[in-house]
């Protein structure tokens, strides 16, 4: 738990019960900094303790040599249906916290990333009158990496948490239907599509990629580049089926080379897939780069790959692709398409279909010319539209808006 000094003006108390580190605290740390730009203090309300979460948006959730808390070395070891009743058990623990946090300050609105069996911040937001945003990336029965244990009771928990929210935020069109399906008796007013996206100060830095691109001999090479982590997990990134198939469609294109951006438990079967194929001096691992370093390799690329998502998913690395000027290579999926496709629809393939795959690489190359030219547009979307201090604000209004509709002046 972790509140910041009285200071006077706007106060938003952030809930989450996540490690903070990969992809998940990059949103984490641009909805923190967007809050903070429209001078809120934001104070946290988290099982790992004291401290800002966002120090660790980007960290590499695998890095064995990264030091770790013992709740963080003890939860991997124990067993799904065992965590699942933790879970739920963790409200107990949470709504103590928040009644001691909301007595001794006052909080404008309660921000919480939304996760598995979570009750107790729709009960507290209730009991002393804050309002409650809750942030969904998923809902019970989604595919899991743990895998799904009592679900009816998951479910049963999530109902009451988005009843008890003023403002449900989902960042695809198909959670938000989803969420209606499930609990059909929910207002659909209250829940908004906000995709996921990108910090303002992507923008303005300055970039080294023609450094990198000399660090790996990648002078005239045409450079499909994938960010994130290497997982053993086949249903998620799913990079051991899309490998081969890239690899055949630019067999005969000695030009084309794949970048592939971190480091994690999968990597060695990539490797393997890269030697079984032949295609090892194609395939360059930069291993792991500090999140602080990425829009570098974002620069060197000179088309972004996203390998598989699914169809309620708003994948972040689209955002920073489109932030550095790069056409992305991506499954047609509604959280992409929605975003992208206007632009470059000719760029995207059928989900998990090899031969869509190598036909879409074939038209990306046919028309490598106007790559500079769908970047710069796709760039322009990203800056206008999908940054996270924008979403900061279009939650702040939707606020002020459910407020006015209590016919108040604060919920």
């Amino acid at each position: 738990m972790t509140a910041s000094e009285n200071r006077p003006g706007p106060r938003v108390l952030y809930h989450l019960r996540t490690q903070g580190t990969g992809s998940e605290g990059i949103h984490i740390r641009g909805m923190v900094h967007a809050f903070r730009a429209k001078g809120y203090t934001v104070d946290f309300l988290w099982p790992l303790g004291e401290g800002d979460p966002t120090v660790r948006a980007g960290v590499n959730p695998y890095e064995r040599k990264r030091i770790k808390s013992p709740l963080e070395l003890v939860v991997p070891l124990i067993p799904g249906f065992l965590f699942a009743i933790l879970e739920y058990c963790y409200n107990f623990w949470s709504y103590r916290r928040f009644a001691a946090m909301l007595s001794a300050h006052r909080y404008d609105f309660i921000y919480e990333r939304h996760f598995f069996f979570s009750y107790a911040a729709g009960r507290a937001a209730r009991k002393f009158g804050v309002p409650l945003v809750v942030e969904v990336n998923e809902i019970a029965g989604f595919e899991r990496v743990r895998g799904n244990h009592l679900t009816a009771l998951a479910r049963r928990c999530e109902h009451g948490l988005f009843n008890d929210a003023a403002v449900v935020t989902v960042v695809s069109t198909f959670l938000k239907a989803a969420i209606l399906r499930q609990y059909p008796d929910l207002d659909p007013e209250k829940i908004c599509v906000i995709p996921n996206g990108v910090e303002e100060p992507f923008f303005s830095r300055a970039l080294k990629g023609s450094a990198v691109r000399e660090r790996f001999g990648l002078g005239g090479k045409t450079v499909f580049g994938f960010v994130g982590f290497f997982l053993k997990v086949k249903t998620w990134h799913a990079l051991e089926w899309f490998l081969p198939a890239f690899i055949e469609a630019v067999r005969e294109r000695p030009g084309v080379v794949l970048m592939l951006v971190g480091e994690g438990p999968g990597r060695a079967e990539l490797e393997e897939i890269g030697r079984s194929m032949r295609f090892s001096d194609r395939l360059i691992f930069t291993g792991e780069v500090p999140n602080a370093g990425i829009p570098d390799y974002l620069d060197a690329m000179d088309a972004g790959v996203i390998p598989h998502t699914n169809e309620y998913r708003s994948p972040i690395k689209m955002f920073e692709y489109m932030a550095a000027e790069k056409p992305v290579l991506a499954p047609r999926q509604e959280p992409v398409e929605s975003i992208i496709g206007d632009l470059q629809g000719r760029f995207l393939f059928e989900t998990k279909s090899a031969e869509s795959l190598k036909n879409t690489i074939a038209k990306m190359l046919e028309d490598r010319e106007q790559w500079p030219a769908i970047g710069e547009k796709l760039k322009n979307r990203a800056r206008t539209s999908f940054t996270y201090e924008k979403h900061g604000e279009t939650i702040l209004r939707l606020l002020e808006q459910r407020a006015g509709r209590a016919g108040k002046g604060a919920f």
